[in-house]
């Protein structure tokens, strides 16, 4: 059974929470989290868990890298004159959740969470309260100031454990046993970035751990393909670890609140057996494009249905290419008809038909 979203802070409360200022957006997260989390959770042990488990897991460290990158584990209420820990049950409830709820801790839990086995995230006592930038070096470089330096403002916090994202200093074993800072405070190759305001968004709305889940992981493909990722939804399941109706259900909803595109290509009523129909082509939007009102929400089109001559007109096959006027069987290599007239004799054409033959 699908679980009910709760929503226990609004935008502006979140903002506060988390200490959102115009230089503390920017959050850099390893591509690699979408190949460990989908595997793990391929696991028989992990079986029959809902799509909420793998993308609770993903927001999670997203929320702990911004934590530790920006020092934000205490909100300082002005008017009360209160200071508030940003604890494991009020993370639970950004992340909209019951603060006492156990359902997910197996996922988080010290030594024993499924992200501390996949090395990602690591229980500890001491945490940053301030940052600052190395200057003088070829980069500029992120250095903490941490809790345990000023005893006397915070106290001994032992029985206050957060979590430390390992990959953001280390990214392999190997660089930890070397000391070798490679992690995604100091070198963000091979990461997608995701602006704190896209968190905020999807857990002030129904949108939730689900919906954020998703919108990071087309972020992350699309950085790699121009902001045009063409992908089936049963593959996008295979691929996150998603149920294919929660593919479903949150592209919808990420595309009506305009942060994503989709071309919606038209359905094929009679395709011959020997052809493919493409992809839909998904694109990500930036924060300041998302809808904010009821009225700015896009109206999802119904899908066209066309027949096979008006999409290989319109649209054309997949496992068709039209290269030097002749239409080629990707696959097989077979000549399906030729637009103009074309010498197969001359040997540098000759050359460029073996080369898409042996792709």
């Amino acid at each position: 059974m699908a679980r009910k979203r709760q929503t226990y802070f609004t935008k502006s409360m979140m903002i506060k929470l988390l200490g959102v200022n115009e230089k503390q957006h920017e959050v850099y997260m390893p591509n690699e989290i979408f190949e460990d989390l989908p595997k793990a959770f391929a696991s028989e042990e992990m079986q029959g868990k809902t799509s909420t488990h793998i993308a609770y897991a993903y927001a999670y460290y997203y929320l702990a890298n911004y934590q530790w990158r920006y020092a934000q584990y205490h909100y300082y209420n002005d008017k009360s004159g209160v200071t508030t820990s940003i604890n494991e049950g009020i993370i639970k409830q950004i992340l909209g959740f019951p603060p006492k709820s156990e359902q997910y801790t197996y996922l988080t839990k010290n030594k024993t969470g499924l992200l501390v086995k996949l090395d990602y995230i690591r229980k500890v006592t001491d945490k940053p309260c301030g940052y600052w930038y190395e200057e003088g070096t070829k980069y500029k470089e992120v250095q903490f100031v941490y809790e345990s330096e000023y005893p006397q403002i915070y106290g001994n916090n032992k029985n206050w454990k957060v979590s430390l994202p390992v990959k953001g200093f280390y990214r392999f074993k190997d660089s930890e046993e070397d000391n070798y800072e490679d992690g995604t405070f100091y070198m963000i190759q091979n990461t997608h970035m995701i602006d704190i305001d896209v968190f905020i968004y999807c857990m002030d709305l129904e949108l939730g751990v689900e919906g954020f889940y998703l919108y990071c992981f087309l972020k992350y493909m699309t950085d790699k393909f121009n902001n045009a990722y063409n992908c089936s939804q049963k593959k996008m399941a295979q691929l996150t670890g998603l149920s294919i109706d929660e593919v479903k259900k949150q592209l919808e909803n990420l595309e009506r609140c305009n942060m994503i595109t989709n071309d919606h290509k038209p359905f094929c009523l009679d395709k011959p057996e020997d052809k493919e129909t493409k992809t839909n082509t998904y694109g990500v939007k930036e924060p300041n494009e998302f809808a904010t009102s009821m009225i700015q929400f896009n109206v999802i089109p119904k899908q066209r249905k066309i027949t096979a001559k008006q999409y290989e007109s319109e649209i054309g096959w997949a496992n068709e290419k039209e290269v030097n006027g002749m239409v080629i069987n990707q696959k097989t290599g077979e000549i399906i008809k030729a637009v103009v007239e074309y010498d197969i004799n001359e040997e540098d054409e000759l050359s460029e038909l073996n080369e898409i033959f042996s792709r």
